[in-house]
Formats: structure tokens, sequence, C-alpha cells
């Protein structure tokens, strides 16, 4: 029998593991068809739902259609974190539309996506369908809304339709959102709301002011900290608001969506989830983290107290000394990848997902059948003239070797660990261990620039 390079696994379980890469622009799809993804999704980084213009979309399938590919790869795109709709009363506060007008934008928006991909590069486009904020009957209507409608469309009626939830936990988020590096990242991307001092977790915008960014990248302020009504005539803030202090946004609880009524995803909002997308009648799910929490540094995968997974993400600290830290643990997801395939749906992680969850969870969770990535593929820009950028979300791209780190290890997947990481007291120990358990990985070191060199 046939291995996928994995001591005891048959070749046939892993025959379709696909690596699905989040791009921006043409250069970033031919990246990652070349690193190994085989699904190619259209997604803005800039923004915190990633909406993307149509005809970047076409772009990227026509920079997809022209890459050499060595096996079939597929183009998705999302049509944002959540489907909801609102109107402007007159005393500025936002009042729900009509659930018809919500489910009928939310199929318009698929039928569009859908035409942007096409069908000459994969007959089987993906339409992810983001679903936070939503109980399970809104979020059934929507889904199947979209589903009836593209299966009804001449061309169009292969498309596959993934829904998108999102996992969290609210005490490690609540333990998180008020660091100053968290603040600044989300003030960059315009996830806050005005609100009076004495709200909890309220801040002075212009404490933060430097992370305000206008449509080029570049700062809104040049550096200085401007006045409340500087803030409302950039659109910092909106107007008709007379103080400038904020607090970040917050994420969509379970509990007050009926999913779970514990503070993180477990079980029962598992179970909610995927039966409520299979009744619906998507072909697929993704379980994602919010932008809220990715800014935190909390992703899906856990590596914490698993006897069957390097702890890896202890060494993984940004500058001030944050770890990252993860949801789901190893059986959490086992439990989610076989009920999906209980109810005929394919099953997708995704959220920070970085190297070494990567190799890890493609070996040890085998029938998993699609992994997600943007952050963990991407690498700050290198200037050719000079320089290079901030390393913000908005200047770093996607770089092919670090697409390999993510692939399935019957594709090429190798394990990829950022330089500094390997640099933390005890990492190469940690390193030492995984290795002993897959010694068919190769592991390697990565720059700043995505540039890598082998490890021992």
């Amino acid at each position: 029998m046939s291995t996928i390079g994995m001591s005891g696994i048959p070749g046939e379980v892993g025959a379709d593991r696909r690596l699905l890469v989040s791009v921006f622009d043409p250069q970033e799809a031919r990246e990652a068809v070349l690193g190994g993804a085989r699904i190619i999704d259209s997604e803005d980084p800039r923004s915190a739902l990633g909406t993307i213009k149509p005809r970047r979309i076409m772009d990227i399938a026509d920079a997809v259609l022209a890459a050499r590919r060595d096996l079939p790869v597929q183009l998705s795109t999302n049509i944002g974190e959540d489907q909801l709709l609102y109107r402007r009363a007159e005393n500025g506060l936002a009042l729900p539309k009509s659930a018809y007008e919500q489910v009928g934008k939310a199929a318009q928006a698929a039928l569009g996506v859908a035409l942007a991909m096409g069908t000459r590069v994969h007959p089987c486009g993906i339409v992810k369908v983001g679903l936070d904020g939503m109980r399970t009957g809104e979020l059934a209507d929507v889904l199947g809304e979209i589903t009836a409608t593209l299966r009804r469309t001449d061309r169009l009626s292969q498309t596959r339709v993934m829904s998108v939830l999102f996992a969290q936990d609210l005490d490690l988020w609540d333990a998180r959102k008020t660091l100053p590096q968290v603040r600044r990242a989300l003030v960059g991307l315009r996830e806050y709301y005005p609100c009076e001092p004495s709200t909890p977790g309220a801040f002075d915008l212009a404490e933060y002011a430097d992370a305000l960014l206008d449509p080029h990248g570049e700062p809104l302020f040049g550096g200085r900290r401007p006045e409340p009504a500087e803030l409302r005539a950039s659109g910092a803030l909106p107007t008709g608001t007379t103080g400038g202090f904020v607090a970040v946004n917050e994420p969509f609880s379970h509990a007050g969506y009926g999913l779970t009524t514990g503070r993180r995803t477990d079980r029962e909002a598992i179970r909610a989830m995927v039966e409520a997308s299979a009744a619906a009648g998507a072909d697929a799910i993704m379980v994602d983290t919010s932008i809220l929490l990715k800014v935190a540094r909390i992703g899906l995968v856990s590596t914490a107290g698993s006897p069957e997974l390097a702890d890896l993400d202890r060494h993984d600290t940004d500058r001030h000394g944050l770890a990252r830290a993860g949801i789901l643990s190893l059986e959490e997801i086992r439990f989610l990848v076989e009920l999906c395939h209980a109810h005929g749906l394919e099953a997708n992680l995704a959220g920070s997902v970085q190297s070494h969850h990567a190799q890890q969870v493609w070996r040890l969770v085998p029938e998993l059948d699609q992994l997600s990535a943007r952050g963990g593929v991407s690498a700050l820009a290198r200037d050719p003239y000079g320089g290079t950028g901030r390393g913000t979300r908005h200047e770093r791209t996607v770089r092919r070797a670090l697409v390999g780190g993510l692939v399935p290890p019957e594709q090429g997947g190798r394990l990829v660990l950022p330089r500094r990481m390997t640099e933390q007291p005890g990492a190469l120990d940690d390193l030492a261990g995984l290795l002993k358990r897959h010694p068919d990985l190769a592991a390697y070191s990565s720059d700043a620039y995505g540039v890598l060199a082998p490890l021992g």
C-alpha cells in the first residue's frame, strides 16, 4: 500500500487534501500556486471583512489560469464576515433591515462573486459565506437561499458553498483586548466605536492616531496628536460625536446567539454550526477566528497541554512578549472533522494557522480536508530599489516558500519557523521533540522576507 510520508497512513486517506491561501493580487496568486496552494482565495487584507472588488477577482483568476499547476486548483471568494444589514435612523442609531432583504442581498453578492471567479480555472468555484452574529435559523435562511440560487444558475450550478463561522475564547479575548499593541492594530483596522470616557475599556483615540492610515497606507496625521475635530473631519470618528474616546468592538458571543452557554467554542457550539450548515445545503464549513481575535494573537489551533502536539505556540511571541494562543484542542478538531463528514460536509480549519500547526494537524488528523492561511504564508514586502514596508497587515505579501510550510505532507509540505521563534529559550529542544515524532519532516527557518534556511 502506498504512503504519503506518514508512517502507517495510506495514501488514499489524504489524496485530495488542500491548502487554501488568501491573496490580494495576481502576483500573490502566482506565488500561492507555485508554493503548492490548491485553493486560491481572493481577499483584501486591508479590510476587516476581506471584501474584494469583482474586477480584482477576475485578475486573480487570469493569473491562476496562466500559472503552471501540477494539481487541480480551485478559486474561492468570500462575501464578508457577516451578512447583517442595517439602516441609519434619524438619531444616528443603526436599525436592522428586514430578514428578506438581508437574505436577498447575500444571495446577490454570492452570484456576483461566483460570476467574477468564472469556471475557466475550475468548474467548482467556492463561495465563502461569513455568518457571524446570526442565530442558527437566520444562518440557515441565508445559506439556503445562496445554495438554492447558485444551483439554479446556468454555468454556476456546480459552485460550492462554504459556511464560515468563528471560534472564540472570550476569557482570552478579555485578557488581551486592552493591551496597547492590540488596541493599536484594531484602531488601524477601524475596529472601534465612539463612547463615553466612563465606558469600560474606553481609551482616547488620539493616543493611537499613528495607527490611522489613509487609503494609500500612509499615516493620516503624520505622527502628531490630532484634536477630536480633526478625527471627525478625517472620518476616523463619525460626525456628531463630541469627544474622542472609543472602545474596541467586541466579538458576537456564542451565548448571545444560542450556539452554546459557554464562553468559548466547545462541542455544543461546533455541533450547532455543523448541523445548521448541513441543513441549509452547504458543501463545506470553515471554522475561522474573527479579525478581533487574530489581532490579539488568538488563533484556532491550540498546542498547549496536548500530549500529541509540540507546544511551539509558547515560543511564537510578538516584540512585546505576547505568545500565540489557540482555541480548539486536537480532540475538538477531530470531533469537528468527524461531525462534518457525518453530515456530508468538507472541513476547513482557518484562523492564524501557522506552519507548526499545519504540519502536526495534517499528520494527526489525516481525514482533514482543508487548511486556510494568509498571515502564516506572508512576509515583509521587499522593495527592489531599497527599503521595506512597516510590517502591518497592509504591507505583507504572500511568499511561495512560506506557502510550502502549510501544504500537506504528501504534496511536499515542510516545517517553516520564523527565525525569531527559533531563538527563543527552549524552542530548539521542543523542535527536536517534534522532529523525533515525525522523522519525515524537514525543518527550515525563515527571515522577515520569507527566505528559508535549513534547521539542524
